[in-house]
């Protein structure tokens, strides 16, 4: 997932050369989703073979950051300043309709010292830990699917950020059951994701969701989730989607009630407003939820998509209408592909992603996404954020230019972050520019990325002006 691969697919989508039904907002992608022919690298396909078995592409990536830690979506990899590094391999079998992947991840980060203030950072030390990784073992029946998983997930249409589920903190052990491509009905085609799971705390790290800053723990969570998405037949390229997570302690699930339904799957059977369940603040419960719409244009080879969410439920169905934008956060963006002369074109995108307050704190505070005080730890998995990655409270904007050939690619991208303005007098902002080249030698894949990155009154403190450099590479070998 975020791999060019799948970039690739998303652009192919509106070059007309796959399937239009599919909606991209349930992710990863398998081999069934996509309706396509070649084994290329733009392309998935299906083959016939009952037994199968594939050597996994070997992946390395090294990080750096010169002055304080930047950077997200990198999975397993923590927010560090300094050098760090990736390595994953692995194995693909499938037996029928079993599939197994094995392709675990081991990080190391040097993570020395970096300028810190009470509000922002703490002190670090090196740090490796070894994860199960992109790994999963599934059984599929028909179109559905379902089995055990520690794979990143990326629910919701964002391409830079994803308000709900993204690849920023490393895979957590989750057991799913989702489609396994666009299910067709009279009324148009639906895809899903369910899943229950295990969310973890680590002793090691910093909490992102606290400015990098240690927490309190209450032990381990358990997250029940699930995304679900509507193409509706009548309206080509429009995909509506919502989603839900509701967390709480493992310690808490027995309070939940009786039934399975209300103890492993709360997101079906806890109501959406605070009438009739004050309760659940005593079991130590948070929730998100979020509505989305992607309309995907394909004679002008573009899309538009946002994503709206809400970090608690309201009181009533009043509450809702007279103060929409209370613990509100959103993502809006657009892309466009231009055809150039033969295979080349030019990928055009821009992304808005909003996660401080709104000026209805004055009246009500909400606290920033990704927190609540019933969940000391957050939205976190190992201590990173499950949703978007750029910081807690933080808006960001991103605006990109891409050149792309067949595999290879040269890009630039101009980036703005405004870091959790609210709550504090001075406005830390980061600027950035960047390149992102990609190139493919043989059987190698090696794609880069290095951002100039200009931090004004770094961690809120006035007329503290910082640089700081970001680059990161990646080699994937194909075997």
């Amino acid at each position: 997932m975020g791999s060019f691969q799948e970039t690739r697919f998303r652009d192919e989508q509106l070059l007309g050369l796959t399937d239009s039904s599919v909606s991209f907002t349930v992710r990863p992608l398998n081999s069934m989703t996509l309706k396509t022919g070649a084994d290329s690298v733009g392309r998935l396909s299906q083959s016939k073979r009952k037994i199968q078995l594939k050597i996994l592409p070997l992946r390395l990536i090294q990080q750096f950051n010169s002055h304080h830690p930047y950077g997200w979506n990198d999975g397993a990899m923590i927010a560090a300043k300094g050098w760090q590094s990736l390595i994953s391999a692995g194995i693909y079998t499938r037996i029928g309709p079993l599939e197994l992947q094995l392709q675990p991840e081991y990080v190391y980060a040097a993570n020395p010292q970096y300028e810190h203030t009470p509000s922002y950072g703490s002190h670090t030390a090196a740090y490796h830990k070894l994860f199960p990784g992109q790994s999963a073992i599934q059984l599929s029946l028909l179109s559905l699917t379902g089995g055990l998983s520690t794979q990143n997930l990326w629910w919701g249409p964002g391409r830079f950020s994803s308000l709900l589920m993204s690849n920023n903190a490393p895979g957590f052990l989750h057991a799913f059951f989702r489609s396994e491509k666009p299910i067709a009905s009279p009324v148009g085609s639906f895809e899903w994701q369910l899943i229950g799971a295990k969310l973890k705390a680590s002793t090691e790290l910093p909490y992102e969701n606290a400015h990098l800053t240690s927490q309190p723990q209450s032990g381990s969570r358990y997250l029940s989730a699930v995304i679900l998405t509507y193409h509706p037949k009548w309206i080509p390229g429009i995909f509506l989607g919502v989603t839900r997570a509701l967390q709480r302690y493992r310690a808490d699930i027995d309070k939940s009630g009786s039934s399975i339904i209300d103890r492993y799957f709360p997101v079906f059977t806890k109501a959406v407003q605070k009438q009739g369940a004050f309760s659940d603040d005593t079991m130590r419960t948070d929730q998100l939820a979020s509505f989305f719409v992607r309309w995907a244009f394909f004679k002008a080879r573009a899309e538009l998509y946002a994503e709206y969410g809400l970090n608690d439920y309201a009181v009533n169905t009043r509450d809702y209408i007279q103060t929409p934008t209370h613990s509100a956060a959103y993502i809006v963006g657009f892309k466009k592909i231009v055809p150039l002369t033969g295979p080349d074109y030019v990928d055009l995108g821009i992304e808005l992603t909003q996660m401080s307050q709104s000026p209805d704190y004055l009246v009500r505070d909400a606290g920033n996404w990704y927190i609540h005080s019933q969940v000391v730890e957050g939205y976190t998995n190992e201590n990173q954020i499950l949703g978007a990655g750029a910081g807690l409270g933080a808006n960001v904007q991103t605006l990109t230019v891409n050149w792309v050939r067949n595999e290879r690619q040269l890009g630039f991208l101009v980036e703005r972050i405004d870091r959790d303005p609210v709550g504090h007098t001075y406005k830390w902002i980061d600027l950035s520019f960047g390149l992102q080249p990609q190139w493919k030698f043989g059987k190698a894949m090696v794609s880069g990325k290095i951002q100039f990155i200009n931090s004004s009154q770094y961690a809120w403190q006035k007329d503290v002006n910082r640089f700081n450099l970001h680059s990161r590479i990646a080699v994937q070998y194909f075997f």
